[in-house]
């Protein structure tokens, strides 16, 4: 136990330093530095915005903040995995010529995608105060969140490994994430019993977008059942991934 606590230690230590070290080089030079993280979302959201204010309203309550919260947790999902698909790949001289545990470079990546993500919550929690919303359930987010990154995690093990083999992962994984992006309830509202409905009850990240809408806009408990199914997926996403990235993680050095 002290042997895998060391490692434990170990690799978070070196994926926070890796992490920090991408995270500053990224935004050296740059003028809005930060701000560039969002800058998509939130220009994605006026565009949501405006369209629907031209066609006409809808009926989903507080709806700048539904699709602010759905655009936010979905940029996070698909930004910090896709920068995971060649990570291997693109560390192959650091692989082969130091020894060190592949699992940091992963961690690493979605290190920088929860600092990203913390600047757009608290541009989520700024709409709110706009929009006259009660903050008191946003103190809950982190437990959503964390379940997320735990989800998140898995899937990064996996397509790491996966960009190991399959040259094209990275543009392959940004054309599911596109179309993941259309089918998941982000801007728009499904209700029980259609096509769509039952379709998401397939898709990870509606149970996480879900759940964070009805507890923090709408201020109600979710069906205890969607709870159970967002923490499932989690830890079923994590164990597979860390077993499949260990069980390939020694032929990376001679494939790369």
């Amino acid at each position: 136990m002290k042997k895998y606590y060391h490692k434990l230690i170990g690799t978070l230590g070196l994926a926070i330093q890796l992490a920090k070290a991408n995270f500053k080089l990224k935004n050296e030079g740059s003028f809005l530095g930060i701000f560039w993280y969002l800058l998509e979302p939130f220009l994605l959201f006026l565009i949501i915005v405006g369209i629907r204010s031209f066609f006409g309203g809808g009926s989903i309550e507080n709806y700048p903040l539904y699709l602010l919260l759905g655009l936010v947790m979905y940029n996070f999902f698909s930004v910090t995995t896709g920068t995971t698909t060649g990570v291997i790949t693109s560390s192959s001289n650091f692989i082969k010529s130091i020894k060190i545990n592949h699992e940091s470079l992963i961690i690493s990546r979605v290190l920088e995608g929860i600092y990203s993500h913390f600047f757009e919550i608290i541009l989520f929690a700024g709409f709110m105060i706009f929009f006259k919303v009660s903050l008191i359930w946003i103190l809950v987010y982190p437990i959503i969140i964390s379940f997320f990154i735990i989800f998140v995690l898995g899937i990064s093990f996996i397509l790491a490994t996966l960009g190991v083999y399959i040259v094209d992962m990275n543009n392959a994984w940004r054309v599911i994430t596109r179309l993941l992006f259309f089918l998941t309830p982000i801007f728009y509202l499904v209700e029980k019993g259609t096509l769509i409905y039952k379709i998401n009850l397939f898709n990870p990240v509606f149970y996480f977008i879900t759940i964070a809408r009805e507890l923090i806009i709408n201020n109600s408990i979710p069906e205890y059942w969607m709870i159970e199914v967002m923490i499932g997926i989690s830890l079923v996403s994590f164990a597979v991934g860390i077993f499949v990235f260990e069980r390939y993680k020694n032929k990376f050095a001679e494939m790369v």
